[in-house]
């Protein structure tokens, strides 16, 4: 297995923050200034779009605690892992992303995000 850039954690710990003032901390250790970020609700670029998407979430969700729930399966620039929301003691959604990491600097660039499990062939 791939070593597992430390910039995962901090983008985690921004998704996790639950104070709204301390997550462009974290993303600013995590992504690249021109970071783009996809799933099925948003389509955004740059660090400071991430961080009020980030924000936003944490507003509508303060109780909200994602968690990685499997190991991260990376190769050259490249990485993938599962997550999910937990609000409530509930699992509210599940999902995966995959990420490119900049070379240079080791920094996220690029966040693929995807809700629930694979469809069926």
């Amino acid at each position: 297995m791939a070593e597992i850039p430390e910039t995962f954690a901090h983008m985690l710990a921004a998704w996790n923050e639950r104070d709204t003032k301390k997550i462009r901390g974290h993303l600013d250790k995590a992504l690249t200034k021109d970071v783009e970020f996809v799933d099925p609700n948003y389509a955004i670029e740059g660090i400071t779009d991430f961080a009020g998407m980030v924000k936003e979430f944490r507003k509508k969700y303060p109780e909200a605690s994602c968690v990685r729930t499997s190991g991260i399966d990376m190769h050259h620039d490249r990485a993938r892992y599962s997550w999910t929301v937990i609000i409530d003691d509930t699992t509210r959604i599940d999902g995966f992303d995959a990420v490119q990491v900049s070379k240079k600097s080791g920094k996220v660039k690029r966040v693929d995000g995807f809700f629930g499990p694979l469809p069926p062939a």
